[in-house]
């Protein structure tokens, strides 16, 4: 027996657009123009399913909401709400009235096929939940304090048919993760009155976005706020003052990299971050980058060259660790950065030989130039070069006899 699905919204052509996709994939639909024609439909007919648009010529989906919740027979009818409005508190007024999930327009059919699927528990067909899965629309948050950003911000990433939701500050942005998942977040990490990794480390404290990717917002270089952010699990950082062109694409990178970790089930350790942090300024070619304070009494030894190399037959890590004690970066950072570097490279940082550190030598560079002066950074990549020779576990023995 087919799934019966109650569609309300007053446009024409999203009533139609939504009967078709889903007839198409077995639901039987009822089309209603207003929450009139909705409780009249509701009080004549039972229905698995019903896809409430937020606002109607005779009043707000949220009221037709809270009377079928009020009511026995339809208390636990899934309810599918649509809506133009992205700020978070219209997200938060459907969702605590009950609804089970909300979808922003222009909607993405693939995901509302699958949505009606799960709410209504029907199988799918043959070959469905593939596709559905390859063409989901993607979910993402822009959390900014100055209007003009959010909208411009948001205005792009629908060009790449995201949902976006809005949310001007920390704690409205908080709620909303606590209601409803989302892929992506796009955090300014300097907006007043909230500490942007603070805030990040909360988000990685929630089971539902534990993973998420986040991209940190900067108005400029700080070096203390990045090694911050790092050392949270920030994935990428933009330059507010960078093209948002610029924004678009680096959201596009985070996305393709979660969804690919998704099909391939990753290990249980952290997202790997964006690339080399196109959008920060650069100083003029050969100029020194801002460096983070000098490294505390515990840190990477003055001479970089003084550091052991790791013996040939070395436990896995052995490598690893020889690396972090020459990258030169505070303790409080380092293991945490080189470990990012490795896996942007697609190296196992714990599994590391002569041969992945080969290739893994320029993202680590990229790095390296981002907390240390031009110099100071080329210094350590020497040192590091050093592990790459075959020949270096020669070396560590003959000094250790």
């Amino acid at each position: 027996m087919k799934a019966r699905v109650l569609i309300v919204d007053d446009s024409a052509t999203v009533r139609a657009d939504m009967r078709g996709v889903l007839s198409a994939a077995g639901f039987g639909t009822t089309l209603c123009e207003s929450l009139g024609a909705a409780r009249k439909a509701l009080s004549e007919g039972e229905f698995d399913l019903l896809i409430l648009d937020m606002v109607l010529p005779d009043g707000e989906g949220v009221e037709l909401l809270e009377e079928l919740r009020r009511v026995p027979r339809t208390s636990h009818l899934p309810v599918l709400m649509l809506s133009t409005e992205a700020a978070v508190v219209q997200r938060l007024k459907g969702l605590s009235h009950g609804a089970n999930d909300y979808v922003g327009k222009p909607y993405d059919p693939a995901y509302v096929v699958r949505r009606a699927h799960e709410l209504t528990q029907v199988p799918e067909q043959d070959g469905t939940p593939r596709l559905v899965s390859a063409g989901r629309r993607r979910r993402v948050m822009v959390v900014d304090g100055r209007i003009d950003f959010r909208h411009r911000a948001s205005d792009a990433l629908r060009k790449d048919g995201h949902d976006v939701i809005i949310a001007e500050s920390g704690e409205d942005a908080m709620r909303l993760l606590e209601a409803q998942p989302v892929d992506c977040i796009l955090l300014d990490l300097e907006m007043p009155g909230l500490d942007g990794p603070e805030w990040v480390r909360a988000v990685r404290t929630l089971p539902a976005t534990a993973q998420v990717a986040v991209v940190g917002l900067t108005a400029g270089f700080d070096a203390k706020l990045i090694s911050e952010a790092l050392a949270v699990k920030v994935d990428a950082f933009c330059s507010k003052t960078e093209d948002i062109e610029v924004l678009r694409a680096q959201v596009r990178t985070e996305l393709r990299r979660r969804a690919e970790s998704e099909q391939h089930a990753p290990p249980p350790m952290p997202r790997t971050p964006s690339g080399s942090f196109p959008a920060l300024p650069r100083t003029p070619s050969g100029a020194n980058h801002p460096a983070i304070p000098a490294p505390s009494s515990h840190a990477a030894p003055a001479s970089p060259a003084a550091a052991p190399a790791p013996p040939t037959g070395a436990m896995p890590g052995a490598l690893f660790e020889a690396l972090v004690a020459r990258c030169g970066l505070s303790p409080v950072i380092a293991a945490s950065t080189m470990t990012r570097a490795c896996r942007k490279a697609g190296v196992d940082p714990q599994l590391l030989t002569v041969a992945s550190l080969t290739r893994a030598l320029p993202t680590i560079r990229d790095m390296l130039h981002i907390f240390l002066d031009a110099q100071e950074a080329e210094r350590r990549i020497q040192s590091i070069q050093a592990l790459t020779r075959p020949d270096a576990g020669a070396q560590a023995r003959s000094r250790g006899s």
